[in-house]
Formats: C-alpha cells, structure tokens, sequence
C-alpha cells in the first residue's frame, strides 16, 4: 500500500540495528529460528491485517443484528476465564519482554533503547511476535461486548485495530521504538485486564480503580508521542542511524495523537459528565 510498502530492512541484504543483549534465562521455546524470514513475511502481508479489521468490524455489526432479537448472554465465567487469561499473558510478557528493554537503557542510553530493535534471535522477539498475535486474540473482547449486548463505543474497535495493524507494520520493519510500545502495552494491559478479570468474577471496584487505569492508557499515548518526538528528532537532527522509516513514524503518530484525543473524550464523559449530571 502506497509508501507505507517501502520497507528497507532486509532489502538488497542490508541487516537491522538491533541489540546484542542475551537473556541469562531462557526456556527452549524462547528463541526465533528465523528473525529475517519471519521479518520479511510481515512485509508482505502486514496489510491483511486491514482485511481482518474490516472483517471484523463486519463480523461485529451481523452478530448486534441478530442480538436485537434475542436476551443478552450471561457468559460470567467465560468472561472471567478470558480476561484472567490475558491478564497472566500480559504480566508474564512484560516480565520477559522489558528485560532487553531496561537493560539497554540502563547500560547503553535512550538512543539506542529508541532506535535499536531486540535482539532478534532472543526471548524478546519471541514475546515481540506473541505480542502481535495477542492482538488478533484481543479481537475477541468485542465478542463478550455484543453477546452480552453492553454498549459497544468508537474507542473500543478504533484501538483494537489500529493497533494490530500498526503492530504488523512496525513487525515489518523490527521498529526500534516498538520496543518502548509493547513494553507499555503489557503493563498496562496486566492491570486492564486484572481489573475486568476481577469484575467479572462479581467483585464491585470503587470507581476510583476504573478511573486510575483510564489515566494509566491516556498516560501510555502521551508516553507513545513522546518516543516517536525523540526518534523524529533523531531521524532529522542528527546523522545517527534508527530503525525505523519516517512512514511508520508518521503512522504511529496519527495513532497515538487520535488515541490520546479519544482516551482523554472518554475520560470526561465517563467520570465529569456523569458527576455533573448527577450533582444537577
């Protein structure tokens, strides 16, 4: 598609900037046979990921159809069992993945946290590639949404496919910054989905908790502009080199600004308007 097709890792034999760093700890499955053929698939077909997302979005509106004329599913344990799931998955992935990430930007700078991919052989790309299928996966938390015929908002199906598309892309090019993006997205999804998995059990929350972890994702967006301002400024004020092409950063931007603008929308409608009302 267009320009966002141009990648240049790999093309004409030119390797990746990506960190050396080896996991003392690792089980046997950890590891990628393949980093420059997996790499090279996500080039060709990253864009499937669109035709998923307007399957899906159809998918979504067939099965609120059919709901209109049938009782909404309870689904209590189902539920429960989904987002207690990825909750362990999340947690676990941001245990194993931010390892790579801390220690480069402890022993070696920001610079190269930001531009240099993983080690592309290591546990961290493993966890970089169970990231990316965890957010087709993630698809299914809408089902739960219109089987249980509970109000389905724009946020919800914007954020989900746009970051399984901008996941493959940036799979497609082994993006330095994608590095910081999962690390922010495992963490804050442990806590997102801790927090739905406890709900759903019947556990009542003090609204205070749903609440702190809206702040914690519009915190992660404005954190997201701010690694794609650093490597922007990298790219066109200095001569270092950065794993990551200016379309992919042009990319990222839109989605996180757009998310930063939706998350903040949602955040006041949700607990200001509803007080407000409330209060007259």
């Amino acid at each position: 598609m267009f320009a966002l097709n141009n990648f240049e890792l790999y093309r004409d034999n030119l390797s990746g900037l990506h960190t050396d760093y080896k996991y003392r700890y690792a089980l046997p499955f950890e590891k990628v046979l393949d980093p420059v053929e997996k790499t090279i698939y996500f080039q060709k077909n990253w864009s499937q990921t669109i035709t998923v997302s307007i399957g899906y979005f159809f998918v979504v509106k067939l099965i609120q159809y059919f709901m209109k004329y049938r009782s909404a599913f309870n689904l209590r344990w189902p539920l429960f069992t989904w987002n207690l799931s990825l909750a362990l998955f999340n947690i676990l992935g941001f245990i194993r993945f931010a390892e790579d990430m801390i220690h480069t930007l402890l022993y070696q700078g920001i610079y190269p946290s930001l531009c240099y991919s993983v080690n592309p052989t290591d546990v961290a790309a493993y966890w970089s590639y169970l990231f990316f299928l965890s957010k087709i996966v993630e698809l299914g938390d809408t089902l739960f949404i219109v089987l249980r015929k509970k109000r389905l908002i724009f946020l919800h199906y914007y954020h989900h496919t746009s970051v399984l598309i901008y996941s493959a892309h940036s799979g497609a090019e082994n993006t330095g910054s994608g590095k910081a993006f999962i690390m922010m997205n495992f963490l804050a999804h442990s806590a997102m989905y801790t927090y739905f998995a406890v709900a759903s059990y019947g556990i009542r929350l003090p609204k205070t908790v749903s609440m702190i972890l809206t702040t914690i994702q519009t915190v992660q967006m404005f954190a997201g502009i701010s690694v794609l301002a650093y490597v922007y400024k990298i790219k066109t004020g200095t001569n270092l080199p950065c794993q990551q092409s200016m379309q992919n950063l042009l990319f990222g931007t839109l989605l996180y600004v757009t998310f930063a603008v939706l998350f903040i929308q949602y955040f006041i409608s949700s607990y200001f308007r509803k007080s407000d009302k409330k209060m007259k």
